[in-house]
């Protein structure tokens, strides 16, 4: 018995020469997975990578009825108990057989590779449900079509090695079509083809490829491309009496094309070192936190580097970025990928406890939701985090390096704000920002529990120290000011640049650099974060051996640097940023922003946490594509809203509309962010113009009223809380009952706030009989809170009671949070009122851990306040006091509390 799968080209499985059809793709895919990569998988692994979406046991369930069709190819597929694969020597694959042939020595074997179709792998199969495995096939064909390009490539040379132009000229054509953005590939067919006689033809190719370049990268011909099809005009272009056959694409870089730079030294700054040594000395008996404090340039990451160094142990760095800013949770992410990287074992080891990590990394499986609704998420995502940070410092201490801190995402640097003031045994935390900026998270807990190293720029003696006897010292630090990256920038430069200023040094170093290498640096700088080689590649549009070459040359330059905590490359400093982008088009600039968000969007689609929506909307809004921009800024919007951190989804539904995505759900969902986070006069602004977008729309326009009715009613403002009830009532008159029920009901509280208690018992009872006749539980339950509070206002206590108990009951029954702690709260003071002090602390502290997880300020103030009531009557002052200050403070945070004293008095709702 024999089985074959054929991937090159449409997915096709064969068992004894008989085509094996299923009724699930995903049985395909598994066997493909298994048979490209030759490795057995974790259940669990495969689960994740075929059903992303569902919760692991039915993911499970899926795997275990996939793997029964699979197993129509036999014995070949061999399933364990805990993981599958498949016998590799039963198991024909073209693939395997393509890249067995691409690595031989012998030519012949190429030939044979360069008749498989291996530019055509999977071609037309996807499962649109399952992002991570089209990924995986995404990068599979990428491989196989540069194994391919380079197999072609070595044909050519072969070809004109033995003055076979015909089959050179083939050869390079095929190589085009493989891989059209390769201009190495193009400079081949134009080569042979002058070679072949073929000298239109050659300036054909050429003219084809200025077109292609221009369209697709905006960049024109490399240099010696130009110049080869100037050798073909002139006639001068002579045949080769030899080639050499490569026997493998190798980058290397010329060394005269490098100057020779200086090492980084650590100059001046050996007391600091000596005290972060001090630290670390002292770091397995207690965490130390310490912050470098300087300018952009004076030094603070070559000090935390050499820290790194010194320290010898396990060091995970990361840093704020600008372009990161607005992402939420992006620093944090990379906290999180680089804790699993050091320990991969993390999650195992780490048990029940990692299960949070799951909202901020993908790898992390299990029952903890993805997502940060309340304050209970967030504390239970901080400390899952400190958890797993504690637990890399068995055995060994970790140096955790946070550099830029000024440039954090608001998210990530509350979340390092709550590490660092809960510090394990083991762990140095060196945090560096710009002076000025001391109000982040980290900054103010270096204040509070750490030290800060001041850097200062160089004087003389230092320059001299750096630079050496023969520098003019005194000139170096006019120009640099003692900066030491300037200084080094200077004392680098080539003799007929020491008398430019530091940006034209930089800028000439840039310049002097070969094409390719300028094109990927630009590519790196319209990045704005670590790329890997492939994401390089990607946006630069250059191959693979184009790609490895430049970065190596850009890297011996000064103009990259590489990165190891987060594999990749980046600019070394904010001079050659500036110098990539000042030789760059608008035009140029925006393909390459283009480029880069349709590669990030791929990875959206994998993984949405390590690629962010809002970064895709950035690089989409930079390429002028502002349609999908504004689209991909919604759904940043509501990824971040999806974790709690409302700043940044009301920025990036802002973005939305400054590229005229601006509509009734946008202003809605910007006033309902900015309530969560009480900032009242905001809300209220939004809010009205959503209302007014809505007109037309009466059942809109109802919903949107009734918010702003609830803003003016937590304000205090009960009359114009209820001219918009009212309002909300009438446009509701021909919807359903329930929306006209849950309208009545808070018209109903607003009527009792005003002391109206007739109407407002009238308008309750009302409310109750449409919210029974529509079926509307919601409805139901706060009609009966808000007759318990009008009973409990007439000295009905036990009548009150009767309503808040079932209230209590309805909202727990259908899990409505809001109504629940409002029904809490209610029931709480009814409880008091009859003299039951325990039973009104049990219900006000239920109310309060519900509040606390669902994040809203002022009515958490009105809870604490009530509490502090409560135990003050119990005789437990210091209890009550620390109520108190709590109250106080999430009051604080509340817009309007300061002019508007009706905020405090909230006490019932």
């Amino acid at each position: 018995m024999s089985v074959r799968l054929e991937l090159l080209g449409p997915p096709r499985v064969r068992r004894d020469g008989a085509d094996v059809r299923f009724d699930t793709r995903k049985a395909v895919a598994l066997l493909a997975l298994l048979a490209v990569t030759g490795r057995e998988f974790g259940r669990d692994a495969l689960a994740g990578m075929l059903w992303p979406d569902l919760e692991r046991t039915r993911a499970r369930a899926a795997l275990r009825r996939t793997l029964s069709v699979a197993a129509a190819v036999g014995p070949s597929l061999v399933v364990h108990a805990d993981r599958v694969g498949m016998d590799a020597g039963a198991v024909d694959c073209d693939v395997v057989e393509f890249r067995r042939l691409a690595a031989s020595p012998d030519a012949a074997d190429w030939r044979r590779a360069a008749d498989f179709a291996a530019e055509r792998f999977a071609e037309g199969f996807a499962l649109r449900d399952s992002p991570p495995f089209d990924d995986w096939m995404l990068g599979v064909a990428d491989e196989l079509r540069n194994e391919l390009s380079r197999t072609l490539a070595r044909l050519v040379a072969t070809a004109t090695d033995g003055g076979s132009w015909p089959e050179a000229v083939e050869w390079a054509r095929r190589r085009v079509q493989v891989d059209p953005l390769s201009e190495p590939a193009h400079a081949d067919v134009i080569r042979v083809s002058a070679w072949a006689g073929d000298r239109p033809g050659a300036l054909r190719a050429y003219r084809s490829l200025v077109r292609l370049l221009d369209r697709e990268l905006g960049v024109a011909p490399l240099p010696e491309t130009s110049a080869l099809h100037e050798d073909i005009r002139a006639d001068r272009l002579a045949r080769p009496a030899t080639a050499s056959v490569p026997e493998a694409p190798q980058p290397t870089v010329t060394p005269d094309a490098s100057p020779a730079q200086p090492a980084t030294r650590l100059v001046g700054r050996e007391d600091h070192l000596a005290r972060l040594a001090d630290a670390w000395s002292a770091v397995p008996a207690s965490g130390r936190l310490i912050g470098i404090v300087g300018e952009p340039g004076l030094g603070k990451t070559v000090l935390a580097a050499a820290v790194a160094e010194h320290a010898g142990g396990r060091t995970i760095r990361i840093a704020g970025r600008a372009s990161e800013s607005m992402l939420a949770y992006a620093a944090a992410n990379d906290l999180v990928r680089s804790l699993l990287t050091v320990e991969p074992d993390l999650v195992v080891t780490l048990g029940s406890s990692a299960a949070p990590l799951a909202a901020l990394a993908t790898q992390v499986d299990g029952p903890a939701p993805r997502t940060i609704r309340t304050p209970g998420d967030l504390q239970r995502v901080h400390e899952a985090v400190r958890t797993a940070i504690e637990r890399l410092t068995v055995g060994e201490p970790l140096l955790l390096v946070v550099d830029d801190a000024e440039l954090l995402d608001r998210p990530s640097a509350a979340l390092l704000g709550y590490i660092a003031r809960r510090l394990p045994a083991g762990v140095l935390l060196v945090v560096a920002w710009a002076p000025g900026l001391t109000d982040g998270p980290l900054q103010q807990a270096v204040a509070e529990s750490g030290e800060t190293i001041l850097l200062q720029p160089f004087d003389e003696r230092q320059i001299v120290e750096l630079a050496g006897q023969g520098v003019d010292a005194a000139e170096v630090l006019r120009r640099t000011r003692g900066v030491p990256l300037l200084v080094r920038e200077v004392v680098a430069a080539p003799s007929e640049a020491e008398g430019g200023q530091v940006r034209d040094i930089v800028s000439a170093r840039f310049t002097a650099a070969s094409e390719t290498a300028r094109q990927v640096v630009a590519a790196s700088v319209v990045i704005g974060s670590v790329a890997t080689p492939e994401l390089l590649r990607a946006v630069s549009g250059r191959d693979e051996t184009e790609t490895v070459e430049a970065i190596e040359e850009a890297v011996a330059r000064g103009l990259l640097v590489e990165h190891d905590d987060t594999p990749g490359y980046d600019a070394p400093h904010d001079l050659v940023r500036s110098a990539a982008l000042q030789g760059l088009s608008l035009a140029r600039r925006r393909l390459l922003h283009a480029r880069v968000a349709d590669v990030l969007a791929r990875r959206h689609a994998v993984d949405p946490r390590a690629t962010p929506a809002g970064s895709v909307a950035q690089h989409l809004a930079e390429a002028g594509r502002e349609t999908e921009a504004a689209s991909w800024f919604l759904k940043a919007a509501a990824e971040s809203a999806s974790v709690s951190a409302h700043e940044e989804s009301i920025l990036q539904l802002r973005a939305a509309l400054a590229l005229g995505r601006g509509g009734v759900d946008e202003y809605s969902a910007i006033g309902a962010a900015l309530v969560r986070l009480g900032r009242y006069p905001e809300a209220l602004i939004a809010l009205d113009q959503a209302s007014a977008m809505a007109e037309g729309e009466p059942r809109r326009r109802s919903e949107i009223e009734h918010a702003i009715a609830g803003v003016h009613d937590r304000l205090g403002d009960w009359a114009l809380a209820q001219a918009h009830l009212e309002a909300a009532r009438d446009l509701a008159a021909e919807g359903p009952g329930g929306r006209r029920a849950r309208v009545s009901a808070d018209l109903a509280l607003v009527l009792h706030r005003r002391s109206h208690d007739l109407e407002a018992r009238e308008a309750a009872s009302a409310a109750e009989r449409a919210a029974v006749a529509s079926g509307d539980d919601a409805a139901r339950t706060q009609a009966g809170n808000v007759l318990g509070m009008i009973a409990l206002a007439d000295g009905q206590v036990v009548r009150a009671e009767e309503h808040l108990r079932d209230a209590v009951a309805r909202a727990r029954a259908h899990g409505n949070t809001d109504l629940l702690i409002a029904a809490l709260n209610n029931l709480s003071r009814a409880l008091a009122a009859a003299g039951d002090g325990p039973l009104a602390l049990d219900a006000a502290r239920e109310a309060l851990v519900l509040a606390e997880r669902q994040g809203d300020r002022h009515r958490l103030a009105a809870l604490h306040s009530q509490t502090a009531d409560l135990l003050h009557a119990a005789g437990r002052n210091d209890e009550a006091v620390a109520e108190l200050k709590l109250a106080a403070a999430a009051f604080a945070d509340v817009q309007g509390a300061a002019v508007r004293p009706e905020v405090w008095t909230l006490t019932e709702w």
